[in-house]
């Protein structure tokens, strides 16, 4: 399929491994031009050296999504580089949170992390868009925003909370081309998850695999896998694309048949 993106310019964060560098590189692979930010100096400069490898066109951009000002600097970065931005794709994200460990800060830590980081870029992102008439926003949320747990009740929540604001963001903005949709990938095998996989475990004398096997025993998924990033970032390419252009404020699930509710 055509996206029919080539020649647009997007901004992904938490691009330097896991779905963010996976939807850097679909998006290359169609055309587009991209600055990556990351926090990871080294495995960022190792990200845009690997899609250059590929014949993609990237910059890179250090930064901390969730320090104030930090979407200014990836937003002028962009506009320094190509020009414009066409896409703001926010992956950065993270935490836990467990409920019965509730620590003030913390939340606050996650919420600037996985809201306002995501929030701040699109904001800074929209008016130029909104001049041109075409833009796209996709945020990276979490099944975890449509199925309460206590043991990461902060992270959850705020995804819940992000997935709110992007519906916002679609309301207010897609009659003048800007479209907003949030992804929500299930348990997908990136380099944190294989980091957890091992931390467990060493803990409990296993394998990452049989860590992993056990999880799925505990909490099934209908595929019967966990995904793989290249399927998240489809589905985020897809929706940065011109075939997606009657889609706005969509909740989209990636997640194998994880979440068994409806709607």
């Amino acid at each position: 399929m055509d996206l029919d993106i080539k020649g647009r310019v997007a901004i992904v964060t938490g691009g330097s491994k896991g779905i963010g560098l996976a939807a850097a590189e679909e998006l290359g692979r169609a055309g587009v031009r991209l600055l990556l930010s990351a926090r990871g100096e080294p495995e960022l400069t190792a990200a845009v050296a690997r899609l250059h490898e590929a014949g993609v066109d990237a910059v890179a951009h250090v930064a901390d999504a969730a320090e104030p000002g930090a979407a200014d600097g990836m937003y002028e970065a962009a506009v320094a580089a190509y020009g414009q931005v066409d896409m703001a794709v926010c992956v950065a994200g993270g935490g836990h949170g467990p409920l019965r460990t509730f620590d003030w800060r913390d939340w606050i830590r996650l919420y600037e992390l996985n809201v306002l980081s995501a929030v701040a870029l699109a904001m800074k992102c929209v008016p130029a868009m909104r001049e041109r008439k075409w833009g796209r926003v996709v945020f990276v949320g979490s099944t975890a925003a449509r199925e309460a747990d206590p043991r990461w009740a902060a992270y959850g929540s705020s995804k819940a909370a992000l997935l709110h604001a992007a519906k916002s963001l679609a309301l207010a903005y897609a009659k003048d081309g800007v479209l907003t949709n949030c992804v929500h990938p299930g348990l997908t095998r990136t380099e944190g998850i294989v980091a957890g996989y091992q931390a467990q475990a060493e803990r409990l004398g296993s394998t990452p695999e049989e860590v992993e096997r056990r999880m799925l025993e505990l909490q099934p998924i209908a595929a019967g896998r966990v995904g793989e990033a290249r399927e998240i970032a489809d589905a985020i390419a897809f929706l940065c694309s011109e075939r997606a252009s009657w889609i706005a404020g969509a909740s989209l699930q990636v997640d194998g048949g994880t979440i068994r509710v409806t709607p």
